[in-house]
């Protein structure tokens, strides 16, 4: 019995021991939660008063934008659309003076042109005249050059080249000389060419 009260007791001061550091570790928990809260709450007002501060500094910049777009309004409204000049009477003297300058400079550039258009003119119609008469220079050359001919031809004459000519010459040279140093031998060419000649002369 004895032995059973003991172990009771020792049961129940473990259990009470237990329950008191169950206890603390709550109060522990507990007081880490409620220092948790207090920062959340702080940064919760922090939070709201930047908000405030923005909502604030918000407010400010719309006034100001509508104060900046009314005062731009009135600027653009109180720009004039016209704007009347009034001149001394030298400017008005140095004006009057450069628009004649401009007459006067529009003119000549304008008859610069004309005569620049008529000496092209003058130069295409004397290209056509020039391009004109040598064509019929070289036509009457060429019809002289071949009356000329049809005369020659008429008076039973002919026109050579004087390179044939020359050579020509210069075989008949060759010939005689040939004949002059063969005498004997010349015979034979002699008989032929009479021979050659009076065929053609049949002919």
């Amino acid at each position: 019995m004895e032995n059973e009260n003991k172990e009771s007791k020792s049961n129940g001061m473990e259990l009470l021991e237990n329950v008191i550091k169950s206890n603390m570790e709550n109060i522990e928990q507990n007081i880490k939660l409620q220092f948790a809260i207090e920062d959340h709450t702080t940064l919760l007002n922090d939070l709201k008063i930047c908000l405030e501060d923005g909502q604030s500094l918000n407010n400010e910049t719309v006034v100001f934008f509508k104060l900046v777009q009314a005062k731009i309004t009135e600027l653009i409204a109180s720009i004039p659309t016209q704007t009347e000049m009034v001149l001394s009477k030298e400017t008005k003297d140095y004006l009057d003076g450069l628009g004649k300058d401009i007459r006067w400079k529009k003119k000549f550039i304008w008859s610069g042109i004309g005569v620049f258009v008529f000496a092209v003119l003058v130069f295409i119609a004397s290209i056509n005249f020039a391009t004109n008469w040598y064509n019929e220079s070289i036509k009457a050359k060429s019809e002289l050059r071949q009356d000329i001919l049809d005369e020659i031809a008429d008076e039973g004459k002919k026109i050579y080249d004087e390179k044939e000519i020359k050579i020509l010459t210069e075989n008949t040279q060759v010939m005689q000389l040939w004949i002059k140093s063969n005498p004997k031998k010349a015979e034979d060419f002699l008989r032929f060419k009479d021979g050659f000649t009076a065929s053609k002369q049949k002919e």
